[in-house]
C-alpha cells in the first residue's frame, strides 16, 4: 500500500469513526430509546485523528474527535479497506463515546461505519447509554474532508434527563 493510499485510508477511517451514526438497540438496553439522525462534517488532521461537527441531530449536536485505532486493512476488493477508530462526541448534554468499525472505498470516496456506544465511557445524559450509530458518507477532495449522515438509535439509562 502506497503512503498516499495509507494516509487516505487512515483519514477515511477516522471520518467514519467520528461520524457518529445510526444506533441499533442493545438487548440489555432500557426502553428509553430515541432515534438518532443528523449530519456530520469532518476534517482530516493528518495525524491519525479527525475533528468535526454534528448538526441537525438534536441532542447529538456538537463537536467530534476520532482517533484511528488500526491501520487501513485490505479487503478482497483492491479499492476497499477496513479500519477501526474511537469517536468522541461532545455536546451540551454530555459526552458520547463509541468504538467503530468502518470501510472505505478509495475509488469512489464512499465510506460507512458501525459505531457501538460505550456506556461506561460516556458521560452526562449519555452515561450508561447503549445503541449503535451508522455513519455513511463521502469525501470529494481525496480525504481532506468528509461529509456524512448519521442514523441509529440511542437507548438512555438515565430517565431523569430532559428530552431536548
Amino acid at each position: 500500500m502506497t503512503p498516499r493510499i495509507r494516509t487516505l485510508a487512515t483519514f477515511v477511517l477516522l471520518a467514519l469513526t467520528i461520524g457518529l451514526f445510526p444506533l441499533a438497540q442493545s438487548a440489555s438496553a432500557v426502553s428509553d430509546c430515541k432515534k438518532a439522525k443528523g449530519n456530520l462534517s469532518v476534517v482530516n488532521n493528518f495525524n491519525g485523528t479527525t475533528s468535526g461537527t454534528i448538526t441537525q441531530a438534536g441532542r447529538l449536536n456538537g463537536t467530534t474527535q476520532s482517533i484511528f485505532t488500526s491501520a487501513f486493512t485490505p479487503t478482497p476488493d483492491p479499492n476497499t479497506f477496513s479500519f477501526t477508530d474511537d469517536l468522541t462526541v461532545t455536546t451540551n448534554k454530555g459526552v458520547l463515546k463509541t468504538h467503530n468499525v468502518g470501510i472505505f472505498d478509495l475509488a469512489t470516496g464512499l465510506f460507512s461505519a458501525i459505531n457501538r456506544i460505550d456506556p461506561n465511557a460516556s458521560t452526562g445524559d449519555f452515561a450508561g447509554a447503549t445503541g449503535v450509530l451508522y455513519i455513511n458518507g463521502k469525501t470529494t477532495d481525496g480525504g481532506a474532508t468528509f461529509q456524512a449522515e448519521i442514523t441509529g438509535e440511542i437507548c438512555f439509562a438515565n430517565r431523569d434527563r430532559d428530552d431536548n
